[in-house]
């Protein structure tokens, strides 16, 4: 029996629905009802919402069933990591803003350090001393700063973290991740996504001064010590050793002790890859992207953005009478723009745009094409704008591109972020805000799963139900080019 099938046969019994009656009001057979039920069949799309429909469910026991129904469609663990990656997108919408960020609150008390080493017992004592050493570090003079090995299951570490980040923009951070190849079937999760969602608030954090590597764990790997596989090390010499159960926690001032360590975290280092890079000027982007379009061309890019993408509909006389005349090395600049929007413009594979109504109706009141800052370029005319909306809607209906809306209510897209995928060359997050202008940020990402996990999930979004279906898409755009 699938999942979908054994759900449905419950919400029928507890509900007391008559399987005949089910059928006739739904239009559909009997027999076939009884097929889902077993599992010898996997219902379509339409004929599961018309059972929805049919069926006296309150709103969660709608949900419920239609959560069943696309867990047996894809199997349960893609289905959770496309609910992951959901998530880190909305993650997103959240610390776009940079100090604007979610850290949840804390009632715990400091403990008092000393200068004697010591040991802890029980989680509420181990996130005190974790509290207080991160409160000595950001405290202290000269160079602050933190070395840490800690999962992505101790939330309350990394609520701290982000808070102390955020007051003390200049604590120098570098995070050691342990990546798994393989995912975890028995929890059907992928820890690798778990880990994203810690390591995205620091990427975009107004420091900059956040440097996570990884590293992929096999079952050959050994701990440092067997009692205590988790550590802190901080700039003023200290160290936190933290069992694997996060409820024993030792507090070592022990010069000898700290510097095996540090020489440790240093090897460590040697063996693992920058997990994020930075790129913190247009100039830059524009160069990452063309390297990207020229090595793997025969990869589609995705896009997840406020705004359908229209940058390639830009031509060169376009960016030229738009391009400030007084910006730094305008002819390069010029250059880059035109090359890297005339490979987009020229690519004949079937990419995904997903974006919102709010930002298409942003780019016609605004004039300003998203992802070149507002700074060095001047705003589009509203007959420019249609031009090249009637251009996009001919792409679309030539295959070349896909421009998905989203439903928001269902999906919260970041209104300051693009989110540029390509299964090869990784996931470039960029930030601009418009507000300031020159404030540009991009963190590229290239780890593998979390590559295909992005991918999976814009490749499946219609059908996810997180967006608009193809052609109520194309219907909001020829809305608004009809009001232009």
């Amino acid at each position: 029996m699938s999942v979908f099938g054994e759900h449905l046969r419950d919400l029928i019994d507890s509900n007391e629905i008559n399987v005949y009656a089910l059928a006739k009001s739904t239009g559909l057979e009997r027999t076939a009802i009884h097929k889902i039920i077993s599992g010898k069949r996997m219902p379509s799309d339409d004929y599961v919402y018309k059972l929805a429909d049919a069926m006296p469910l309150s709103p969660e026991e709608r949900r419920e069933l239609l959560e069943s129904y696309n867990i047996s469609k894809v199997g349960e663990l893609k289905y959770k990591q496309r609910i992951q990656v959901k998530n880190l997108i909305e993650i997103m919408a959240y610390i776009e803003n940079g100090t604007d960020l979610p850290v949840a609150a804390t009632s715990e008390t400091a403990t008092s350090l000393n200068e004697h080493n010591f040991t802890v017992t029980g989680n509420f004592a181990v996130n005190n001393l974790v509290k207080s050493v991160m409160d000595e570090a950001a405290a202290g003079k000269g160079t602050q700063g933190l070395d840490f090995v800690i999962p992505e299951s101790y939330q309350f570490f990394y609520n701290e973290l982000l808070d102390h980040y955020i007051r003390c923009p200049a604590l120098r951070i570098r995070h050691i991740v342990a990546f798994s190849k393989k995912i975890d079937f028995q929890n059907n999760t992928n820890r690798n996504l778990d880990m994203l969602s810690h390591v995205l608030p620091f990427a975009f954090a107004p420091g900059m001064v956040y440097h996570p590597y990884y590293y992929y764990r096999t079952s050959g790997d050994a701990e440092l010590t067997n009692a205590a596989p988790y550590f802190i090390l901080t700039s003023a010499n200290r160290l936190v050793l933290i069992n694997k159960e996060i409820t024993k926690a030792a507090y070592i001032r022990d010069a000898n002790i700290v510097a095996m360590y540090r020489d440790s975290f240093s090897a460590m280092l040697g063996s693992a890859k920058p997990l994020i890079k930075y790129l913190g000027s247009i100039v830059e982007l524009l160069n990452h992207c063309i390297d990207n379009d020229v090595g793997d061309a025969g990869e589609p890019y995705h896009w997840i953005e406020p705004e359908p993408c229209i940058g390639p509909m830009a031509t060169e006389e376009i960016v030229d009478a738009h391009l400030s005349r007084d910006v730094p090395n305008r002819d390069d600049l010029f250059a880059l723009i035109c090359k890297h929007y005339g490979f987009l413009r020229e690519n004949q594979l079937r990419n995904i745009n997903v974006c919102t109504t709010d930002g298409l109706r942003r780019i016609i009141d605004s004039g300003y094409i998203y992802n070149i800052p507002v700074d060095i370029m001047k705003p589009l005319s509203r007959e420019t704008i249609k031009d090249m909306l009637v251009e996009l809607r001919g792409r679309i209906a030539d295959n070349k591109v896909k421009v998905l809306f989203t439903d928001p209510s269902k999906i919260t897209v970041p209104s300051k972020t693009l989110l540029n995928i390509n299964k090869k060359t990784g996931i470039n997050f960029m930030m601009h805000d418009s507000a300031s202008g020159s404030d540009y940020r991009a963190v590229c990402l290239s780890e593998e799963s979390i590559n295909e996990a992005f991918t999976d999930f814009v490749e499946s979004i219609e059908e996810s139900g997180f967006v608009y279906s193809e052609n109520d898409s194309l219907a909001v755009l020829d809305d608004e080019i009809n009001t232009l």
